[in-house]
């Protein structure tokens, strides 16, 4: 058989599709999920996402994966003791399971730790689509891939995803970054939205560790913010974050306390830079009457989706309750469970949906 490439939406090219296997991606960075997520669309695998390395250990006592995506450097659990519990799991399905260490520090001493503890490969950060491809073409099952049979048609782009090379962002080199999105327009647009709605809560952290002389939370946060940047293509930011980063691990509060402000006030300039290109999420269509039983229903499905962890499901749902007229009384529940969805917290939405839907069954 012919192996040929099935070619994406937005030009991604995968040299297989796997409509069968079930890939577990964690990290505790959303941009990083999200590129992640997308890169790994063209695929078609059943993709789950999980924001520590706690909530990935408890998915898989649940659930059958055949490949784990796995950040190394996570708050709370890192990626090497994640391995070290999932391989301690009963059963076989658990010791013979693929993770896949995703790090930006390659170094042998990392390397050996992530060995010892259960990794069986490696993917440096930030992931780039031919090592995607390379990694997953060796590790998922045969006999679930499906090679296609002839190459699948260009689409045509909407306007709205034309060439984004002309686009001027100031401090952010966009080819580099549609490159770490695999020149997908669209995940590109998702990845720069979801950069920008979070620069300032993120960039408070980082003022606010520094003020209080924590040493972990700082070197999280710069970390976090190297990846993302360089995800985006925000190169300068991401090489100053990083240099931030070896300072802070060698315990230089002295450069630390320097650079900063300068790293924090390029890290926020980004967001003008960013303005006019971000997805605006609010729905701008006629508004429905407000139908409770309708509402409760979706609420129902929402709860059952952040149960099998589906983020899809839970993306189109906070959709649709964005087209209902809530007014004051239910419009803050709403945007609570958007922003739980947008951040990956399937615990906040759950228990957000339940409460909202006991409230209207009260009601009736």
């Amino acid at each position: 058989m012919r192996q040929t490439e099935y070619r994406g939406k937005e030009g991604q090219a995968a040299s297989f599709t796997a409509p069968e296997a079930r890939i577990l991606i964690v990290d505790d960075n959303r941009v990083s999920l999200k590129v992640a997520e997308g890169l790994l669309r063209p695929y078609r695998m059943q993709v789950e996402t999980a924001d520590s390395g706690a909530r990935a250990v408890e998915m898989v006592r649940d659930y059958s994966y055949d490949l784990i995506l796995l950040d190394y450097m996570m708050p709370d659990m890192n990626g090497a003791d994640a391995a070290k519990k999932i391989r301690g799991i009963d059963g076989e399905q658990c010791k013979g399971l693929i993770i896949v260490a995703l790090t930006g520090n390659a170094d042998q001493e990392v390397r050996e730790l992530l060995l010892a503890s259960g990794v069986n490969d490696f993917i440096t950060k930030p992931v780039e689509k031919a090592s995607m491809d390379k990694i997953l073409s060796k590790w998922i099952p045969k006999d679930k891939m499906v090679l296609a049979q002839e190459e699948a048609k260009e689409e045509r782009l909407d306007a709205e995803q034309a060439d984004l090379s002309d686009w001027q962002m100031d401090g952010i080199d966009v080819e580099t970054g549609m490159s770490y999105s695999g020149n997908d327009r669209a995940l590109y647009l998702e990845v720069l939205t979801d950069f920008a709605d979070n620069i300032e809560e993120r960039a408070g952290q980082i003022e606010q560790a520094v003020k209080e002389r924590d040493l972990d939370v700082y070197i999280m946060g710069v970390h976090s913010l190297k990846s993302s940047a360089r995800y985006l293509g925000a190169v300068d930011v991401a090489d100053v974050a990083q240099a931030l980063e070896a300072d802070a691990k060698r315990e230089d509060w002295r450069a630390v306390d320097l650079s900063t402000p300068e790293l924090l006030s390029s890290y926020r300039s980004l967001y003008q830079s960013i303005a006019p290109y971000r997805i605006d999420r609010s729905y701008t269509g006629r508004k429905k009457r407000f139908n409770r039983d309708e509402v409760r229903t979706l609420l129902q499905r929402l709860e059952n989706c952040m149960e099998e962890y589906d983020i899809d499901c839970g993306e189109e749902i906070s959709g649709a309750l964005q087209e209902y007229d809530l007014g004051k009384a239910w419009s803050g529940r709403r945007d609570r469970i958007m922003k739980a969805v947008d951040q990956f917290d399937y615990d906040a939405c759950k228990k957000e949906a339940r409460s909202w839907r006991l409230a209207l069954e009260k009601e009736s």
